[in-house]
Protein backbone atom coordinates (compact mmCIF):
# COMPACT_ATOMS: atom_id res chain seq x y z
CA UNK A 1 0.00 0.00 0.00
CA UNK A 2 1.31 3.48 -0.80
CA UNK A 3 0.91 6.87 0.85
CA UNK A 4 -2.23 7.58 -1.19
CA UNK A 5 -4.06 4.37 -0.24
CA UNK A 6 -6.51 3.74 2.55
CA UNK A 7 -8.01 0.43 3.68
CA UNK A 8 -11.32 1.49 2.09
CA UNK A 9 -9.66 2.59 -1.16
CA UNK A 10 -6.32 0.90 -1.86
CA UNK A 11 -4.36 2.25 -4.81
CA UNK A 12 -1.57 0.28 -6.44
CA UNK A 13 0.64 1.28 -9.35
CA UNK A 14 1.45 -1.66 -11.61
CA UNK A 15 4.79 -0.69 -13.20
CA UNK A 16 4.76 -3.87 -15.30
CA UNK A 17 1.57 -2.64 -16.99
CA UNK A 18 1.98 1.10 -16.38
CA UNK A 19 -1.55 1.12 -14.95
CA UNK A 20 -2.83 2.68 -11.74
CA UNK A 21 -5.38 0.45 -9.97
CA UNK A 22 -7.85 1.81 -7.42
CA UNK A 23 -10.35 -0.48 -5.71
CA UNK A 24 -13.32 0.71 -3.71
CA UNK A 25 -13.67 -1.80 -0.87
CA UNK A 26 -16.83 -0.26 0.64
CA UNK A 27 -20.04 1.40 -0.47
CA UNK A 28 -19.66 5.12 -1.14
CA UNK A 29 -22.71 7.30 -0.62
CA UNK A 30 -21.28 10.78 -0.09
CA UNK A 31 -19.77 12.85 -2.86
CA UNK A 32 -17.08 14.11 -0.46
CA UNK A 33 -15.73 10.56 -0.22
CA UNK A 34 -15.55 10.21 -3.99
CA UNK A 35 -13.85 13.60 -4.35
CA UNK A 36 -11.27 12.56 -1.76
CA UNK A 37 -10.69 9.27 -3.59
CA UNK A 38 -9.99 11.15 -6.81
CA UNK A 39 -7.58 13.46 -4.95
CA UNK A 40 -5.81 10.28 -3.82
CA UNK A 41 -5.80 8.92 -7.39
CA UNK A 42 -4.32 12.09 -8.83
CA UNK A 43 -1.64 12.08 -6.10
CA UNK A 44 -0.76 8.45 -6.80
CA UNK A 45 -0.77 9.08 -10.55
CA UNK A 46 1.61 12.03 -10.16
CA UNK A 47 3.91 9.91 -8.00
CA UNK A 48 3.88 7.20 -10.71
CA UNK A 49 5.34 9.41 -13.45
CA UNK A 50 1.95 10.99 -14.23
CA UNK A 51 0.31 7.65 -14.95
CA UNK A 52 -2.83 8.33 -16.96
CA UNK A 53 -4.16 4.81 -17.46
CA UNK A 54 -6.42 3.82 -14.58
CA UNK A 55 -8.37 0.71 -13.66
CA UNK A 56 -11.05 1.63 -11.12
CA UNK A 57 -12.72 -1.36 -9.51
CA UNK A 58 -16.18 -0.36 -8.31
CA UNK A 59 -17.64 -3.86 -7.97
CA UNK A 60 -18.04 -3.46 -4.21
CA UNK A 61 -19.90 -0.20 -4.68
CA UNK A 62 -23.47 -1.30 -5.16
CA UNK A 63 -24.68 1.96 -6.64
CA UNK A 64 -23.76 5.53 -7.28
CA UNK A 65 -25.72 8.77 -7.08
CA UNK A 66 -26.55 11.41 -9.67
CA UNK A 67 -24.45 13.88 -7.66
CA UNK A 68 -21.37 11.62 -7.65
CA UNK A 69 -21.69 10.68 -11.33
CA UNK A 70 -22.21 14.32 -12.29
CA UNK A 71 -19.19 15.52 -10.33
CA UNK A 72 -16.89 12.85 -11.79
CA UNK A 73 -18.10 13.45 -15.35
CA UNK A 74 -17.77 17.21 -15.01
CA UNK A 75 -14.48 17.54 -13.14
CA UNK A 76 -12.19 14.52 -13.56
CA UNK A 77 -11.27 14.98 -17.26
CA UNK A 78 -10.37 18.64 -16.68
CA UNK A 79 -8.44 17.80 -13.49
CA UNK A 80 -6.41 15.28 -15.48
CA UNK A 81 -5.42 17.93 -18.00
CA UNK A 82 -4.53 20.36 -15.21
CA UNK A 83 -2.75 17.98 -12.84
CA UNK A 84 -1.20 15.39 -15.15
CA UNK A 85 -0.80 17.53 -18.25
CA UNK A 86 -2.63 15.02 -20.45
CA UNK A 87 -5.89 13.20 -20.85
CA UNK A 88 -6.52 10.00 -18.91
CA UNK A 89 -8.10 6.72 -19.85
CA UNK A 90 -10.21 4.96 -17.24
CA UNK A 91 -11.53 1.42 -17.28
CA UNK A 92 -14.34 1.13 -14.74
CA UNK A 93 -14.67 -2.45 -13.52
CA UNK A 94 -18.29 -3.08 -12.54
CA UNK A 95 -20.44 -5.98 -11.44
CA UNK A 96 -23.08 -6.92 -14.06
CA UNK A 97 -25.93 -5.51 -11.96
CA UNK A 98 -24.20 -2.11 -11.91
CA UNK A 99 -24.69 -1.77 -15.66
CA UNK A 100 -28.45 -1.72 -15.16
CA UNK A 101 -29.67 1.83 -14.74
CA UNK A 102 -32.69 2.61 -12.61
CA UNK A 103 -34.04 5.65 -10.82
CA UNK A 104 -32.38 4.46 -7.60
CA UNK A 105 -29.05 3.78 -9.31
CA UNK A 106 -27.92 6.16 -12.04
CA UNK A 107 -25.18 5.11 -14.46
CA UNK A 108 -21.55 5.07 -13.44
CA UNK A 109 -19.46 7.89 -14.91
CA UNK A 110 -18.67 8.09 -18.59
CA UNK A 111 -15.74 10.44 -18.92
CA UNK A 112 -15.57 12.68 -21.98
CA UNK A 113 -12.62 14.83 -23.09
CA UNK A 114 -13.57 18.44 -22.24
CA UNK A 115 -12.29 19.78 -25.57
CA UNK A 116 -12.60 17.04 -28.19
CA UNK A 117 -15.68 15.26 -26.81
CA UNK A 118 -13.93 11.89 -27.21
CA UNK A 119 -14.72 9.17 -24.67
CA UNK A 120 -12.05 8.69 -22.02
CA UNK A 121 -13.58 5.73 -20.19
CA UNK A 122 -15.20 2.37 -20.80
CA UNK A 123 -17.09 0.08 -18.45
CA UNK A 124 -16.18 -3.60 -18.09
CA UNK A 125 -17.30 -6.60 -16.06
CA UNK A 126 -14.11 -8.56 -16.76
CA UNK A 127 -10.77 -7.34 -15.36
CA UNK A 128 -8.74 -8.96 -18.14
CA UNK A 129 -10.75 -7.14 -20.79
CA UNK A 130 -10.37 -3.87 -18.88
CA UNK A 131 -6.59 -4.26 -18.73
CA UNK A 132 -6.45 -5.23 -22.42
CA UNK A 133 -8.38 -2.05 -23.33
CA UNK A 134 -6.02 0.10 -21.24
CA UNK A 135 -2.98 -1.52 -22.89
CA UNK A 136 -4.51 -0.83 -26.31
CA UNK A 137 -5.04 2.80 -25.31
CA UNK A 138 -1.40 3.05 -24.27
CA UNK A 139 -0.31 1.90 -27.73
CA UNK A 140 -2.69 4.30 -29.50
CA UNK A 141 -1.57 7.28 -27.44
CA UNK A 142 2.16 6.50 -27.48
Amino acid sequence: MNAFSTPDFPIVYRPDLQILVGRWMVEISRSEQVKQNYVQLFGAAAAADNCRFWLLDARRRFRTTHEITGWVNQHVPQLALEQLGAEIRVAFLLAPHQLLVSTESPPFPELIHPITGEPLSVQFTDEGEAIAWLREQQLQLA
